[in-house]
């Protein structure tokens, strides 16, 4: 019996101490096209990058069209959030858990004027969250809050593009 119950903790043990490390892996870099040049005049660009703002529903913080600079801070939705953003990844263990949470972000868009025909485009995305660890006890069934990392995201490109395919497009 004695040899049984030492068996029984070596395997709690190893469970407890192999199974318990839940990780987080930071996200992976994308190569993103941010810069481009578009072939219409500065206004052109100008008017269609006010218009994507307002049909996306996009608050403007600051807007100076002699600089041309508009920016924004940008609430996303968990479905917006893996279109856009990498943040990693969190993963549970048996007795610890990671979790992602608060994914924001802001953007901006630079538009400068090169000749009366062609105007550069700049859009700059800037993305972070929350990475939130957990621990619970081996015979626990709820999960004790342990700490909270700001953590910086990386974008997948996918918010550039829309945005610079919109500029392009538009009149």
């Amino acid at each position: 019996m004695k040899k049984l119950n030492t068996i029984i903790l070596i395997i709690l043990t190893i469970l407890a101490v192999g199974c318990g490390g839940a990780t987080y892996k930071p996200p992976v870099q994308y190569t993103v096209q941010k810069d481009v040049t578009i072939y219409k005049p500065f206004d052109a660009v100008w008017q269609s990058a006010v218009e994507w703002f307002a049909t996306h529903n996009t608050p403007i913080k600051n807007i100076d069209k002699s600089s041309g600079l508009i920016s924004t801070e940008y609430s996303l939705s968990v479905t917006e959030a893996a279109k856009y953003m990498d943040c990693g990844n969190a993963s549970q263990g048996f007795t610890n858990k990671t979790e992602i949470s608060n994914r924001i972000g802001n953007f901006n868009v630079l538009i400068k004027k090169i000749d009366d025909g062609s105007t550069k485009v700049s859009v700059n995305v800037f993305f972070s969250c929350l990475v939130n660890e957990y621990t619970q006890g081996l015979l626990e069934t709820s999960w004790t809050f342990k700490s909270s990392t700001k953590v910086d995201c990386v974008s997948t490109g996918g918010l550039e593009k829309v945005i610079i395919e919109y500029l392009a497009k538009t009149n």
